[in-house]
């Protein structure tokens, strides 16, 4: 039987990367993001290739609505093996750190720990009762290194990568692999998002592809040894002019 990875927040650029990389090493593939439209397109690619894919419709900041998704998953594919958690936040959301009050740091926390927690807790039980699964995160650099260009997320992406952090070290035990992969880097891509994001920052910044994000999500899924890992270019992004200011 095969394994099915569940993929939250999934979108043209990373997500549907990670959903092809495990799709062609034999994994089903559920898609969860808010566009049911986008998310059909993403699916018809993925089936294009061969992949069995199905798409999910689920917001993260509607706690309850993302867990009776990711119940849908289960009942669709019998299972979710892997979960992937790694929405984006829209680029307005980002403020600095002296912009950010208590309705911006609430919906990030919203957004990237309390949405991540409704996920683990709802797909948890199904891997503790198999003894086996696998939670992975996609964040960036920011939840290691403050960047006062994204503070209003890094608070909460530092938040996130604690909790994974510590469900690695309490899962271990009963052969539940977590790791969470932080971005460094432009992601290019072509689509909307993409081409927002790339808008918004300043020219010169690092760059890698959506496929080197999945590869090493792969590559900490098969190895299932360390916590975490950095993509990209952590140093230049942190010495980038403008990002402390």
């Amino acid at each position: 039987m095969s394994k099915t990875i569940a993929i939250i927040g999934a979108g043209p650029g990373v997500g549907l990367a990670i959903a092809r990389r495990f799709g062609n090493e034999g994994f089903n593939v559920a898609l969860l993001g808010r566009s049911t439209e986008k998310l059909k397109k993403l699916v018809s690619d993925l089936q294009n290739d061969g992949i069995t894919a199905a798409a999910f419709t689920a917001d993260v900041i509607d706690r309850e609505g993302l867990a009776a998704s990711l119940q849908n998953v289960i009942s669709h594919f019998g299972s979710i093996d892997v979960v992937e958690y790694g929405p984006t936040p829209a680029m307005e959301s980002l403020k600095t750190v002296l912009a950010t009050d208590v309705d911006a740091a609430s919906f990030q926390f919203a957004f990237n720990v309390l949405g991540a927690i409704t996920a683990v807790q709802t797909v948890l039980p199904g891997m503790q009762a198999r003894k086996d699964g696998a939670i992975l995160f996609t964040t960036a650099v920011s939840a290691q290194y403050p960047l006062n260009i994204t503070a209003s997320f890094g608070i909460a992406a530092g938040a996130q990568l604690n909790y994974a952090r510590l469900l690695h070290n309490n899962l271990k035990a009963e052969n539940i692999y977590v790791g969470i992969v932080s971005i460094a880097a432009m992601v290019a891509t072509d689509d909307e998002a993409g081409k927002l994001a790339a808008a918004n920052f300043p020219p010169g910044l690092p760059v890698i592809t959506a496929d080197q994000v999945a590869d090493q999500h792969w590559t900490m899924y098969t190895d299932r040894e360390k916590c975490e890992a950095i993509v990209g270019d952590a140093e230049a992004i942190l010495s980038f002019p403008g990002f402390d200011k």
